[in-house]
């Protein structure tokens, strides 16, 4: 089953410790998220869409597409291509001029929200947070705010997604 965007959001919020110092909200965590989506939704019927728009079909065959020349959706999904590289994989739909064009942009993942990139990021903005602080002492008090940068890039570099080249 498919993270709903709040659920998403509480997942990250988890991952990233977003209670503690420094804090994120939810609204923070949310736009961090839907800088990282995956894919916009299922396709749907006579529906505008823009270029860069990524969906995936209404009958799951896999793959994710992403609109090239925007217009609007036709009454009925078109063809969609199986396999193939991105570069070479696209259909065209709807009766708009220019027709609606979508690239195959590669495999579809289960999940919409790329929960793993959001985590990361969240903890480079806790970083960033506290990246101007300065380390205190006052008595018995020892406040050691350049650890705490150190903690949130450490915990970043462990969501670090994976990249083949």
């Amino acid at each position: 089953m498919s993270l709903t965007r709040a659920s998403a959001i509480a997942r990250v919020s988890m991952y990233c410790d977003a209670q503690s110092y420094p804090q994120l909200s939810t609204t923070d965590i949310g736009q961090v998220l839907d800088d990282t989506v995956r894919f916009g939704g299922i396709w749907t019927a006579s529906t505008a869409y823009a270029v860069g728009d990524r969906i995936v079909p209404v009958t799951p065959n896999g793959r994710v597409y992403e609109c090239r020349t925007a217009g609007t959706s036709g009454t009925t999904e078109p063809g969609w291509p199986r396999y193939g590289s991105y570069i070479y994989w696209w259909t065209e739909d709807g009766t708009s001029d220019p027709r609606l064009r979508w690239i195959d942009m590669g495999p579809a993942n289960v999940e919409q929200y790329d929960v793993r990139t959001a985590t990361q990021r969240c903890w480079l903005i806790k970083a960033s947070r506290v990246a101007g602080e300065i380390d205190a002492k006052d008595g018995t008090s020892d406040v050691k705010l350049s650890q705490l940068r150190d903690h949130c890039v450490k915990m970043a570099e462990r969501y670090r997604p994976m990249v083949i080249a």
